[in-house]
C-alpha cells in the first residue's frame, strides 16, 4: 500500500461543477461570498457592507456599486465500495483491486484536506467512517478495511440512504452485476452529485479460458448450473460481455456520470488516474 500511495501522490480530485451545498472551503460555489475570485458588480442597496463599494466605479458613474465575489465551498467525497460475494473473484482478485482503489481515492481526498465519507454496500449500506478530514485519519480507515469480508448480494437502492446534504463527488466501485442499478444514478443526480462509476472486472470474465464441461456456482445465491461451454457458447458469452460493458457505459454517459473500466490486471495507479482525470 505504501508504494501505491507514493505512485498516486501527484493525482488530485477537483470538481467540475460549482458546489451548491456544504460548509466553507476552497472550491467555487454557486453563491456569493468572500473569496478572491471576482464575480461582478451590482448596485449598492441600504445595508450592504460599505467596504465592498467600488469607489473607482463611483468616480466614473457617480453611482454606488459593490463588488461581488464567488463563494467558496468545501468538497465532500463519497467512496462507495461494493463488498458483495461476487467481488471476491478472479486472479488478480476483484475485491483486492477495488479495495485498493477505494483506499487510494480516500487517501487523495484526505491529503487534499477535503471531507470524506466511506461506505461499503452489499445487502445493506454500511457507513465505515463519515466526514473525515486530514491525512492522519487514513491509517485508521486502512485498519478498518484490512480484513473486511465480501458477502451477500448488491442492493444498489440502498444508496438512497446516502447522506446528500453536501455537494461533491460520489465514486462507486463495483462489478455492476445487479440489474437496474441505473436508478441510483438518477437519485444522485437529483442531489447534485458528480458521479464516477469504476467497473471492476477480472480478465477471466472478459476472456474466459474454461473447460467445455462446467458446473457454475453463483457466488451470491449459491445456485448451480451445468453447461457445455463449446465454441458456440463461448462466442455467445463474448458477445454478451461486450454488450454488458457497452450498456453500462451508455447508462453512465446518458446521465452525465463518468464510466471507468477497471480490469484487475491493469495497474491500480492507471485506473485511479483515469478515474480522477475527468475532473481536470
Amino acid at each position: 500500500m505504501e508504494a501505491f500511495l507514493k505512485e498516486i501522490e501527484g493525482l488530485k480530485i477537483v470538481p467540475k461543477k460549482m458546489l451548491k451545498k456544504g460548509g466553507r472551503g476552497s472550491y467555487k460555489g454557486t453563491g456569493r461570498g468572500d473569496s478572491l475570485d471576482f464575480y461582478g458588480h451590482r448596485r449598492y442597496v441600504a445595508g450592504d457592507d460599505i467596504r465592498k463599494i467600488d469607489w473607482l466605479a463611483y468616480t466614473r458613474t457617480e453611482e454606488l456599486y459593490v463588488k461581488e465575489f464567488t463563494e467558496e465551498k468545501e468538497l465532500h467525497v463519497n467512496v462507495v465500495l461494493d463488498n458483495s460475494a461476487s467481488m471476491d473473484y478472479g486472479d488478480p482478485n476483484k475485491w483486492e483491486m477495488a479495495r485498493t482503489l477505494a483506499l487510494g481515492l480516500s487517501y487523495l481526498t484526505l491529503k487534499q484536506k477535503d471531507s470524506l465519507s466511506f461506505y461499503t454496500i452489499n445487502d445493506d449500506l454500511i457507513c465505515i467512517q463519515q466526514y473525515m478530514r486530514g491525512k492522519e485519519n487514513f491509517f485508521n480507515l486502512l485498519q478498518l478495511m484490512e480484513n473486511a469480508p465480501c458477502r451477500g448480494t448488491t442492493v444498489f437502492t440502498k444508496l438512497m440512504q446516502l447522506e446528500t446534504g453536501r455537494s461533491g463527488i460520489t465514486f462507486v466501485i463495483s462489478d455492476l452485476l445487479e440489474k437496474n442499478w441505473s436508478e441510483i444514478l438518477d437519485y444522485l443526480n437529483v442531489y447534485g452529485q458528480e458521479i464516477v462509476i469504476i467497473h471492476s472486472l477480472a480478465p477471466s470474465e472478459l476472456t474466459p479460458n474454461l473447460a467445455e464441461e462446467l458446473k457454475l456456482i453463483d457466488k451470491e445465491t449459491g445456485k448451480i448450473r451445468k453447461i457445455h461451454f463449446n465454441s458456440t457458447v463461448r462466442a455467445s458469452y463474448m458477445k454478451k460481455i461486450r454488450e454488458f460493458i457497452a450498456q453500462n457505459r451508455e447508462i453512465c454517459t446518458s446521465r452525465e456520470a463518468q464510466y471507468v473500466l477497471a480490469v484487475t490486471d491493469m495497474l491500480p495507479v492507471t485506473i485511479l488516474a483515469r478515474a480522477v482525470e475527468v475532473f481536470k
